[in-house]
């Protein structure tokens, strides 16, 4: 006589089998994904340095401003007329680089969709921020931000143009900032140097605590949003997308991307200095 259906002991370490199976895999597979949200990012970020590359091509070798106002084919405006309207730097190359999801981090949650304008606020509420500090520098209450030129730079190859940051949804103050209004640097677009609690030109600060990140400003709620590292996210497996001003892009741990400098994760903000100039990533070398 053939037996046509499993017994149930035979039935249980079938489903035995499959669980084990399954906690094996389950976390590979997160793995997997996780992989590959970070190898979408690089290729983000890397698309949009070489747009801000291009662009400076197009500009007299130029590099585009953080936050620049009043041009006259801004993308958004605050109440208070035409000196109010702005143009990120992300607005800025949006000509080259064609596609404003290429502005959001895959290794977090994209802005909420909108009706209209979804371009402009993506650009507005990028998902990656501009080494502005050194490469759009503002003088202290003398703005505006002033142009760089990409030849100026010293050594491209060891300089941060782009990096990875918090997401606007992170931001729990409930206030979108910047250095002042109009002129000032707006936050949403950017992130800090390492030194830029120290340096004369104006910044936002946040490497350590007490900064801007951590208690004085967004709230960033996770060390991985960037809540003591600048704004620099730390989702890559705790390191930061980060792009240079030669057009490469790695991945780069805190202490890495701060070497050069007495920070640490402990560190207070206005306790971080320079040590190194020789290895620092931050300025134009």
């Amino acid at each position: 006589m053939i037996r046509k259906a499993f017994t149930l002991i035979e039935l249980l370490v079938v489903i035995a089998i499959i669980a084990i199976l399954a906690a094996i895999l389950f976390p590979v597979f997160a793995q997997a994904k996780a992989s590959a949200k970070s190898a979408a990012s690089l290729s983000n970020a890397k698309q949009q340095t070489l747009g801000n590359i291009m662009y400076a091509g197009d500009f007299d070798d130029t590099l585009p401003l953080g936050t620049a106002w009043a041009t006259g084919r801004d993308q958004l405006c605050y109440p208070g007329g035409p000196t109010m309207c702005f143009a990120t730097w992300a607005w800025s190359i949006a000509p080259y680089v064609k596609n404003s999801q290429l502005y959001m981090d895959p290794q977090t949650s994209p802005n909420p969709a909108r009706a209209a304008n979804q371009a402009n606020f993506d650009t507005y509420y990028i998902q990656y921020g501009y080494n502005y500090t050194y490469l759009s520098p503002l003088p202290v209450f003398a703005g505006p931000e002033v142009g760089v030129s990409a030849t100026a730079v010293g050594s491209p190859a060891d300089t941060v143009m782009l990096g990875a940051k918090w997401a606007q949804s992170e931001n729990t103050s409930g206030f979108d900032w910047g250095t002042w209004f109009p002129k000032g640097q707006l936050a949403a677009a950017a992130i800090d140097s390492v030194d830029c609690n120290n340096i004369p030109n104006w910044c936002l600060s946040g490497w350590g605590h007490n900064s801007f990140y951590d208690n004085g400003g967004l709230n960033l709620a996770q060390q991985s949003y960037g809540k003591y590292t600048g704004g620099n996210s730390l989702r890559a497996a705790g390191n930061s997308i980060t792009t240079f001003v030669d057009g490469h892009t790695k991945k780069l741990a805190p202490g890495n991307l701060a070497v050069g400098t007495t920070w640490n994760i402990n560190a207070n903000e206005s306790s971080v200095v320079i040590n190194d100039t020789s290895k620092y990533l931050w300025d134009l070398q």
